[in-house]
């Protein structure tokens, strides 16, 4: 996945939940961040920013914020990245989900009982399956973790998709890490541990939980590896004052 009208600057500050300002060039420009996690191990002022300019005259802002660079490689932070990534590949065939054949039929946003999922679909033998995917900034090292802030939507999702496994679909959650260079992907059971519960519940019923990094740029992001994936694994955060 490539970005259009791409620019770098450098990031000064958040100024509210979905907004930074970036200087480009010397002009100091309010940019959207499109990310409600706390990010505050990747917002560090003078941090390298990407930007993506938005021509529409409706916007309070004119850009959008897509990556920080930081220890050497790019984060994206946009939050629609995963899904746009995740079709891609499932479209392309590059994204392979076990045990079903390919090609597949795919149907994004779909709902089921009270929950809208990501991807619904049918396998070439008829197997019919959902895709939620979640996207991942959070990383210390060669580990990274989700979620960034509490999110009992993510619980509801792991849920549905439980109860989908137990009708006879084939239930997935993926996680795609918006960060290169990540060896294993966990849950931060301190932040949040009733996902851990309702994940580890979710795989003793057969939903197949899959983890990928991605290789990523100040105008990119690309679908990586698959990794590890172990919601039991302990999982701390940066510490920002050796930053």
């Amino acid at each position: 996945m490539y970005y259009q009208n791409v620019s770098v600057g450098q990031l000064i500050k958040r100024v509210s939940r979905f907004t930074v300002e970036i200087d480009l060039n010397g002009t100091v420009e309010p940019v959207h961040m499109n990310n409600t996690g706390r990010n505050k191990e990747i917002l560090i002022p003078g941090s390298l920013a990407s930007v993506r300019y938005v021509d529409n005259p409706n916007r309070k802002t004119h850009y959008d914020l897509l990556a920080v660079q930081r220890q050497g490689r790019w984060i994206n932070i946009d939050s629609l990245a995963p899904n746009h990534v995740t079709k891609e590949c499932l479209e392309a065939g590059t994204l392979k989900l076990p045990g079903l054949a390919l090609p597949y039929a795919i149907h994004p946003e779909s709902t089921w009982r009270d929950s809208r999922l990501d991807f619904a679909g049918k396998a070439a033998d008829g197997q019919s399956w959902f895709v939620e995917t979640k996207g991942v900034t959070l990383a210390n090292g060669t580990l990274a973790a989700f979620p960034d802030a509490p999110t009992t939507r993510a619980v509801k999702h792991v849920h549905t998709l439980t109860m989908a496994q137990a009708e006879g679909y084939q239930a997935f959650l993926l996680f795609i890490v918006q960060l290169p260079d990540i060896r294993q992907m966990t849950i931060y059971r301190d932040r949040f541990p009733e996902l851990v519960t309702a994940i580890t519940t979710a795989k003793q019923n057969g939903v197949r939980v899959l983890a990928y990094d991605t290789m990523t740029g100040p105008d990119q992001i690309t679908l990586g590896n698959e990794i590890p994936f172990d919601e039991h694994l302990p999982f701390s955060e940066i510490n920002l004052n050796s930053l």
